[in-house]
């Protein structure tokens, strides 16, 4: 028993000691979380080495706004920090108390003790680089916000989201503020598509090679998408043209303006200007040996338990404004139920005209939808989609299966 019980007072003696070290070096005791002034004063009559009590008495007067006093604010920081001069919390504090006092310079004294008692911590970094955008000193106050995107990389959007409201100026940001590596690159790039800024974007993303970044597919992507989604259709289309040279894909010139046409592979770079297939309820996609050109098919089997807005199956294609086109597609259906059928659908991308096929039910060989359609005068491009729509129908869950092949979408000569 005893040789069980002299292990566990050892340990219990090794931790109450521990703790009376770790709280003399921090200045902190839990149990002085709400002392009065009274007791403040009398804490530090009884224990004089204690910094704790002289730390809380100089928030005591910066807080207590019905009789601030930043003089014994001062004086009582000024006490804390003979007895720990350790403790960063104490610099940062002194800092504060000498900007509200006009004191410029000893406030930037201040943090620099502070950040040189703790030079990998984020929080005073943090308070560092505030206190000097307080003061209108950009320049010193950068370093603070570098230093937290290079090392605190998941902060960056805090950081950017107050450099920005600060100097309103995303190029200001680029050239001075994100390191010049390519996590924190990316970090940027990722605030900018956050907060849709895609002129910012753009310049950022042409810098890659002079932050060393490489991107990825899916960076790519991502980017190219971006930039559709806020109505830059060319600019995209040029950066997927880009992304093919670079990765060896040939680049078709037969005037089909639809990329693998037949599926006759399972994805070019995927997304964008390649087919996005995405899973849903009801309908479960897959690449087929049936075709009518090539070995290839696209396949959707319904399953016939639910009511689909099926829109799963989409690629975005480049268009010129106030041009006719005509899109075709071979499509075969079996068993196809409800009266509300696939068809071949293009929606416009930031303008305001679409197309779309008749739907097909029941059961039909190979068979040719084509849409005919005139562009907007401000079009850039269109979203091309298999579509099912949702009925109000009694009978309205889909099944059956539907077969896609050789999709065409070429401009009409004139």
């Amino acid at each position: 028993m005893r040789r069980i019980l002299f292990p566990v007072l050892v340990g219990l003696v090794s931790m109450a000691v521990g703790y009376h070290i770790v709280i003399l070096w921090k200045g902190t005791r839990l149990s002085q979380v709400h002392l009065s002034k009274e007791n403040l004063v009398r804490a530090i009559r009884l224990n004089p080495s204690n910094p704790d009590p002289s730390y809380r008495l100089a928030l005591f007067h910066q807080l207590d706004f019905s009789n601030v006093d930043l003089e014994k604010s001062l004086a009582y920081l000024k006490k804390a920090i003979e007895r720990n001069p350790l403790e960063q919390q104490y610099y940062l504090n002194l800092a504060r108390v000498f900007l509200r006092m006009g004191k410029r310079d000893l406030s930037e004294g201040a943090l620099e003790k502070a950040v040189r008692v703790f030079p990998t911590g984020y929080q005073g970094r943090w308070i560092s680089g505030n206190l000097l955008l307080q003061q209108g000193d950009v320049e010193k106050a950068l370093p603070h916000f570098s230093y937290i995107l290079s090392y605190y990389p998941n902060q960056s959007s805090l950081v950017f989201d107050v450099l920005l409201r600060t100097t309103q100026d995303t190029d200001f940001l680029l050239e001075k503020v994100v390191p010049k590596d390519p996590s924190s690159l990316r970090h940027y790039l990722a605030y900018l598509y956050e907060i849709g800024d895609k002129e910012s974007a753009k310049k950022a993303w042409e810098k890659r090679s002079l932050y060393g970044l490489k991107s990825n597919r899916q960076e790519t992507l991502r980017h190219i998408e971006f930039l559709i989604r806020h109505g830059d259709v060319h600019e995209a289309f040029r950066i997927w043209e880009s992304r093919l040279l670079e990765e060896g894909i040939s680049i078709p010139s037969d005037g089909n303006l639809v990329t693998n046409a037949g599926f006759e592979k399972e994805e070019i770079l995927g997304g964008s200007f390649d087919w996005k297939i995405t899973k849903v309820r009801g309908a479960e996609v897959s690449f087929d040996s049936t075709a009518i050109e090539g070995k290839r098919s696209l396949k959707i089997v319904f399953d016939g338990k639910e009511n689909i807005d099926f829109y799963h199956v989409s690629q975005y294609v480049v268009l010129k404004p106030d041009r006719d086109y005509v899109l075709r597609v071979r499509m075969k259906t079996k068993a196809v139920t409800t009266k509300s059928g696939p068809k071949i659908e293009i929606v416009g991308v930031g303008s305001s005209f679409r197309g779309s096929s008749e739907p097909l039910t029941g059961d039909n060989d190979w068979r040719e939808a084509a849409v005919s359609f005139r562009t907007a005068p401000n079009s850039q491009g269109g979203l091309l989609r298999l579509r099912r729509e949702k009925t109000d129908k009694f009978d309205r869950f889909i099944s059956g299966t539907v077969w896609l092949d050789d999709v065409q979408l070429r401009e009409k000569s004139r």
